[in-house]
């Protein structure tokens, strides 16, 4: 567990989340720091993790004073705060729901006095909302913070009586990571790639969220208007980051429908806890504006929306592979203007 360093886990979590009290007994808060460290695992893998833990289970932990034969230190120190803030604010907004309430032997209760009172349905919801947004911003930040560090190296120390030569090793194990190998098989690998189609608030969470439908999409949709080959090379391409001018336009009209077929498949099944700002239709009640989740029907109609845009650019996508291959071949591909078959004293047209 990445708290609790010298039993001072109430101070840790106080010093993350400067609203909460730091009279919160931190052992009630060790179930819920699991939970929440388990999700994160997930996003930046059990790899990563590690090392933030035997930073911090290590006497390197926040030196008071600087180590010039250790300059990493700082960034480890780093990498955990960034690792234990979205994993505090999970944890807690997953107690306090029960926290609100006294579990006694006559059931759920209440506590109310002349200076303390419930908070308001509509407040709690509130909190509840921004605990989550707070919990999505913060992994956002630790995902920004690993792309950072993505190529720093520290140098290997070898046992004492041994000759060198002395190397270099990753400092974190982000870029040979599962998690961020997986995007690599990816026509759209980054978060900045896929805005340049449909913007998603710069939000890494939100990319990862879209990483298995996105996977599908391309499987399915994609992947069929290339040749085997074709296929291959490009994904080398990704891989090695070497990509060909001619390859660079293939892949922007094949990123088009991609993003938006994906959203269009979003749109119907990820629900807003998976996507941090989800799918929503203003309203306004009283004097409270707030956002509920759009209805059934809106989803379809924005998937609808999104899967005929994306359709069209698939099949854009389609009539420049096919240029292409007529153009190796030595031919060319007219195209057909169908308005030179119109006659408006007609009412049927033949296509």
């Amino acid at each position: 567990m990445l708290f609790n360093k010298d039993s001072a886990g109430s101070s840790e979590l106080k010093a993350l989340i400067g609203f909460i009290y730091k009279s919160i007994n931190f052992d009630n808060l060790k179930s819920y720091i699991g939970f929440a460290e388990r999700d994160i695992k997930k996003i930046i893998g059990k790899e990563v993790f590690q090392v933030a833990q035997d930073h911090y289970d290590s006497e390197n932990y926040l030196l008071a004073e600087a180590d010039e034969d250790h300059p990493e230190y700082p960034i480890l120190d780093e990498l955990v705060r960034c690792i234990q803030y979205p994993v505090a604010v999970h944890a807690y907004r997953r107690y306090v729901p029960s926290s609100d309430l006294t579990h006694s032997d006559k059931g759920r209760q209440i506590f109310v006095s002349e200076q303390e009172k419930p908070a308001f349905e509509w407040q709690i919801e509130k909190d509840n909302e921004n605990l989550l947004r707070l919990a999505n911003d913060g992994t956002d930040i630790l995902l920004e913070f690993l792309d950072e560090h993505i190529d720093d190296q520290v140098e290997i120390v070898p046992p004492k009586d041994t000759f060198p030569p002395v190397g270099y090793t990753p400092l974190l194990p982000w870029k040979t990571s599962a998690a961020l190998l997986a995007t690599r098989e990816l026509f759209i690998n980054t978060v900045d790639e896929f805005q340049k189609v449909f913007m998603i608030g710069g939000s890494r969470l939100t990319f990862i969220s879209l990483l298995p439908i996105m996977r599908r999409v391309q499987d399915n949709e994609i992947k069929s208007c290339f040749t085997a080959e074709k296929y291959a090379e490009l994904q080398a391409a990704i891989e090695d980051d070497d990509i060909s001018a001619d390859n660079l336009i293939i892949l922007d009209k094949a990123r088009q429908p991609l993003a938006l077929l994906t959203l269009s498949v979003a749109a119907k099944r990820l629900t807003a806890e998976v996507l941090p700002d989800g799918i929503f239709s203003n309203m306004t009640i009283n004097v409270i504006k707030t956002k509920s989740a759009a209805s059934k029907i809106d989803r379809n109609e924005i998937s609808a929306s999104l899967e005929k845009d994306g359709l069209r650019e698939l099949r854009k996508l389609q009539d420049h592979l096919a240029k292409l291959e007529a153009a190796a071949a030595g031919t060319t591909i007219d195209p057909v203007d169908f308005t030179e078959r119109f006659d408006v004293t007609d009412k049927f047209v033949r296509l």
